[in-house]
């Protein structure tokens, strides 16, 4: 049997997702989380989805990635700021204190 990371990938936040076509269920422990209102979130998106064309990802992949980026985008016509970090957050990832 696999031995399971038991490190806490996501410091920022904690939260459930559910895959609603697999039904596989994701927290902080296996995923992150970024805010849609993340300026920087855009340009990363689409690193990711030239990222998955250079991997090999199948198409719905890739499209699937390409409509998240149009989402984003049109939400960010409204509400966009600059990332930022504040209060205890990094010594909550620094020493992993949830």
């Amino acid at each position: 049997m696999a031995e399971v990371n038991k490190e806490v990938i996501d410091r920022k936040f904690t939260f459930l997702a559910i895959n609603p076509v697999n039904k596989k269920r994701y927290t902080e422990n296996n995923a992150v989380v970024f805010c849609a209102k993340d300026a920087a979130l855009p340009a990363a998106i689409e690193r990711y989805i030239e990222k998955c064309v250079e991997l090999g990802a199948n198409a719905e992949h890739i499209a699937s990635g390409r409509l998240l980026l149009e989402r984003i985008l049109r939400f960010q016509e409204t509400e966009k700021r600059v990332p930022d970090t504040v209060g205890a957050e990094i010594e909550r990832c620094i020493d992993g204190i949830i």
